[in-house]
């Protein structure tokens, strides 16, 4: 009897004899999650968990955050993972949601909003073996998250985050 269940990216389904085999790969999201919380993906990389800003996917590198394989940010000194978005002439609401690491959390512009995500501490060195300790700032009953951009005249850019 074949499967009732084909392959697809994620998972791998395969037959023995009469027995079959049903295999998640890890990097599928899985309960407890957060969405858009910065999780440890080997030594000197994290990955962003799949969520959207605006009803927006982030990128990372070009690559949407819920691509398979998942994209990594690479880590080699302590800073910030930053959540970027890009205000748009004539739309109420920012989009090309980005998400990166500095050194630093960038102040806000005119054109350009930042939330930080996360910080992330690194110890040691390659020689030594390095660590990462990762500090989520997401509440973890938000599913998604929302940003406004406001500005009245001469006064300066505020954005808003929910």
């Amino acid at each position: 009897m074949g499967n009732s269940i084909e392959p697809g990216d994620g998972y791998f389904v395969s037959n023995i004899g009469k027995s079959g085999s049903f295999r998640i790969d890890s990097q599928i999201q899985q309960y407890p999650y957060i969405p858009l919380s910065v999780i440890r993906a080997s030594i000197d990389k994290v990955y962003i968990v799949p969520g959207t800003v605006n009803q927006l996917i982030p990128t990372v590198g070009g690559t949407y955050i819920d691509a398979f394989p998942r994209p990594t940010i690479t880590v080699s000194a302590s800073g910030y993972i930053i959540l970027r978005v890009v205000r748009v002439a004539g739309q109420p609401f920012p989009n090309t949601p980005t998400i990166y690491w500095s050194a630093t959390i960038p102040a806000d512009t005119t054109s350009y909003g930042h939330f930080n995500l996360a910080s992330v501490t690194v110890t040691g060195t390659p020689a030594t073996g390095l660590g990462l300790s990762i500090t989520n700032y997401r509440s973890p009953y938000i599913g998604a998250v929302s940003v406004g951009r406001q500005k009245f005249g001469g006064s300066a850019t505020y954005h808003w985050w929910a």
